[in-house]
């Protein structure tokens, strides 16, 4: 998948909270404010990651189990 800086997602797919199944995705939409565990595109886990409602500009590989945001949707 590639990633072009400014340009507006093309999709959007529903995120299942799973710590092995890839889920690339530009940004998150989300949907219930929480928390987030997430893989980033450099490897780097995220746990108990702040996430207010709606766009969470941040490159993600995985929406992984745990933290209490909900609705969330991966943009791609």
């Amino acid at each position: 998948m590639a990633y072009h800086g400014n340009t507006p997602a093309m999709g959007a797919v529903k995120a299942t909270k799973h710590d092995t199944n890839t889920q690339k995705a530009r940004a998150l939409w989300i949907g219930t404010a929480g928390t987030l565990y997430v893989e980033t595109a450099t490897g780097q886990t995220l746990t108990d990651f702040p996430a207010k409602e709606g766009l969470l500009p941040l490159v993600v590989t995985k929406v992984m189990l745990g933290g209490t945001a909900d609705d969330i949707w991966l943009l791609s």
